[in-house]
């Protein structure tokens, strides 16, 4: 009975420890003035940057937090350091920043959710962050074992980080979607305002130092609408924010007499993200020859054929395949089997250096430019030696958004 007496007392002054710890957690969050929560499919690192130049231009002392491509803390100063996580991603990680940044007076903090999984997503939101300003970037396809099958259903599970008596921002223009996050922001009283691309100029682009999109710009603008910071001081903070480490820019590298124009979207795996980039930049550059490689992992097989159907919808030539599953690649192209070029695992080039695989794909592209697209995922033996060429070589333009502004005057 004294066994069963001491275990039950230690178990209660165990859950006594843990509330107070939270109503502690708890005191120190509120004191932060302005909490924001970054959710969506793409764009939450670059919006998340973006904000917190907005609020920081605004005269707020504020930090922020990206869990993009390196999970980052964003200074006051504008500088920005690596998190300098131990092991594996741990959404209790958040709880400790929020702690961190409220010890370091701040007044604003804005962070990257970094749940996929909707319950984590609305755990992070209503015991963490307890945000003013959520903001929703866009509803896509992708995640669709956590999210949902359709778009709806996504919206649905993005919906779990919208604040309670707050404000919903998002760049999403689908009517249907904008409904569901509209209805799940009044639900939880809080009102919701559309970032529109239509307020970014298309001149607003030139000086960032990254492809910068107008939908993420467009919400800064909501930020900076909210803080009544005049427009182009927010565009002014927002191209001198420090770039995130997965942001995407063009870069221009000459090989064998040939200009490459290489784009890097190897992370953009849904169809809309990337036919939106895919054809802004056959409109910037119409001279170039598109090619694309399609980046196959053997754990992601459901995009295999997707993409290479997109990449024949897209007019893509050549097809250059990396990776695994390049039979059902060449399965897609039987048509014009000559479309394909097979440099992955299945290739004698599974193992060839990047000049290598680069002069098969000049080769076969036989032409001065080429606008060079990489897709669907990011890590395979082939795509890694690419990436790593390419960082080491010096480009022919210094700011690739920039030529991309001034090639033509287009909205997309």
């Amino acid at each position: 009975m004294a066994v069963f007496l001491l275990s039950l007392t230690s178990f209660y002054l165990y859950v006594a420890w843990l509330l107070v710890g939270y109503l502690n957690f708890q005191e120190q969050r509120d004191k932060i003035r302005w909490r924001v929560h970054v959710n969506g499919i793409r764009g939450k690192s670059t919006v998340t940057r973006y904000v917190t130049a907005v609020f920081r231009e605004a005269g707020y002392h504020t930090f922020g937090k990206t869990t993009g491509s390196a999970a980052r803390i964003l200074r006051p100063d504008g500088r920005d350091y690596d998190f300098g996580r131990k092991g594996y991603p741990n959404v209790n990680e958040q709880v400790k920043i929020v702690k961190d940044f409220s010890r370091q007076k701040a007044e604003v903090a804005v962070l990257e959710c970094m749940a996929v999984n909707p319950v984590y997503a609305k755990w992070l939101e209503d015991k963490v962050m307890r945000s003013h300003i959520g903001i929703i970037t866009n509803v896509r396809y992708d995640h669709p074992e956590y999210l949902g099958e359709t778009l709806e259903e996504i919206a649905e599970s993005l919906s779990n980080t919208i604040p309670s008596n707050g404000i919903l921002i998002t760049a999403e223009a689908d009517p249907k979607l904008l409904n569901i996050l509209e209805k799940n922001a009044k639900s939880k009283n809080s009102t919701m305002r559309v970032a529109s691309k239509e307020t970014v100029d298309l001149a607003d682009l030139g000086g960032f130092a990254h492809f910068a999109i107008e939908d993420n710009i467009a919400i800064g603008y909501e930020i900076a609408k909210i803080l009544k910071l005049p427009k182009d001081k927010a565009l002014k903070a927002m191209q001198q924010a420090v770039a995130d480490p997965g942001a995407f820019s063009v870069q221009f590298v000459p090989f064998q007499g040939c200009q490459i124009a290489w784009a890097n979207l190897f992370a953009v795996n849904d169809r809309e993200s990337f036919v939106e980039l895919s054809e802004k930049l056959f409109k910037q550059y119409p001279e170039y020859q598109r090619v694309v490689i399609l980046n196959n992992r053997h754990d992601r097989p459901t995009r295999v054929e997707f993409f290479a159907n997109l990449a024949n919808d897209l007019n893509f030539n050549p097809v250059v395949t990396f990776g695994d599953y390049e039979q059902v690649v060449n399965e897609v192209f039987n048509h014009e089997p000559t479309r394909v070029l097979n440099l992955g695992n299945s290739s004698k080039f599974k193992s060839a250096s990047a000049v290598d695989l680069l002069a098969q794909i000049v080769s076969k592209a036989n032409s001065e430019k080429i606008l060079l697209i990489g897709t669907v995922n990011i890590h395979t033996p082939q795509a890694e030696t690419m990436l790593h060429y390419f960082e080491g070589q010096p480009e022919l333009e210094a700011v690739a958004s920039t030529e991309i502004v001034e090639a033509e005057r287009v909205n997309v």
